[in-house]
């Protein structure tokens, strides 16, 4: 299968590391997952980087959760628990992340752009949140997605659910810049020199600064957000025939679900 996660050192303490299942559009499976926050894990305890850029192979940067996964019961913890210690770890490591995304960035693979410090958008990029569309909550995008975007943004990316592009994504926040697809890396690798430029421990204490001072309320936490979500896949508040259910059928069959499909 080869590695899910590659690892390329760029320059001195500048590593990229691209999500590497392009036949599959880097849908964020559990291994996948697994593999990134261990490379992220490692990285830090070596202590030769201190920045690092995230990229995606092939078409997209990230077209979400692997839903064939998430649809299965068994997995519906697993998946969501790996995606919750995911952006916990990109928002509390010590390392600079800056996110280098092309094509596509959707549900998941949005959040997981947005968990970073930094990111860069080429001019085709398409973001967007269908969760609504599949029955699902965008519950634990929004820890993470809410200190960076407006109330209003966020609700209109929530409950609308249609996709923008990279210029109206960077007028919510979610992007720091738009660039051609021929200088994404160029233009992610600029960024990662002005922090490396930085004092070492002064850059770490700057991030720890700013986590602090956008720190998350405790109704939107990461932790209470994986409780929302998984509360509404098959908790208390699921009920047998749950429209996360119908949604997830119906994505996989590529259909319509039933809330959404005409009238007979």
């Amino acid at each position: 299968m080869g590695n899910l996660i590659t690892s390329e050192t760029l320059q001195k303490d500048l590593v990229l590391l691209t999500l590497n299942r392009p036949e599959r559009r880097n849908a964020l499976s559990i291994a996948m997952l697994d593999e990134l926050c261990q490379q992220i894990e490692s990285l830090t305890a070596k202590k030769a980087t201190r920045v690092l850029i995230i990229a995606g192979a092939g078409p997209v940067f990230c077209s979400g959760m692997d839903l064939s996964e998430a649809s299965q019961a068994n997995l519906v913890h697993p998946c969501a628990s790996s995606l919750a210690k995911t952006f916990e770890l990109m928002r509390s490591t010590e390392l600079v992340t800056i996110a280098a995304a092309h094509g596509g960035a959707y549900a998941g693979g949005a959040g997981l752009m947005a968990s970073c410090d930094l990111a860069i958008g080429t001019t085709d990029l398409k973001i967007g949140f269908p969760e609504a569309r599949r029955g699902l909550l965008p519950a634990l995008i929004c820890a993470v997605m809410s200190p960076k975007v407006r109330e209003g943004d966020l609700r209109e990316l929530y409950l609308v659910g249609n996709t923008i592009d990279a210029n109206r994504a960077q007028q919510m926040g979610l992007l720091q810049r738009v660039v051609s697809q021929e200088v994404l890396l160029k233009t992610a690798i600029g960024l990662a020199e002005g922090v490396l430029a930085g004092g070492v421990q002064t850059v770490k204490a700057i991030k720890k600064l700013l986590n602090q001072a956008y720190a998350t309320r405790e109704s939107v936490s990461i932790a209470r957000m994986l409780e929302l979500h998984l509360n509404a896949r098959y908790g208390s508040e699921a009920e047998e025939g749950s429209e996360a259910e119908e949604g997830l059928a119906a994505f996989l069959e590529k259909r319509l679900p039933n809330w959404a499909a005409p009238d007979a």
